[in-house]
């Protein structure tokens, strides 16, 4: 594979995760919504472990270190979305 064929590898890939991410974020706003309703915590340290245990067996551990990187920058975004939500009293449908 060329540097350019990587590249536009690359380009689709990112394409993906970012459709992927707002996708996500989505679904944040509902948790977010739910924690609001019923008055939950938006920080929940036992969830996020079990994803990224869900995760690393799922896929394998070749990049456990990155992946644990990218998904504490995913809960960290996720975390702040929430609070901004509630926060605001922005969690009404």
């Amino acid at each position: 594979m060329t540097l350019e064929e990587a590249r536009e590898t690359l380009n689709r890939i990112d394409d993906q995760l970012a459709a992927l991410f707002y996708e996500r974020m989505a679904v944040i706003d509902e948790i977010a919504r739910c924690k609001a309703q019923t008055g939950m915590p938006v920080h929940h340290p036992d969830r996020e472990a079990a994803v990224i245990n869900r995760l690393l067996e799922a896929h394998g551990a070749a990049y456990e270190q990155e992946l644990r990187q990218l998904y504490q920058c995913v809960f960290d975004v996720s975390r702040a979305r929430q609070r901004r939500l509630i926060d605001d009293g922005n969690t009404n449908p």
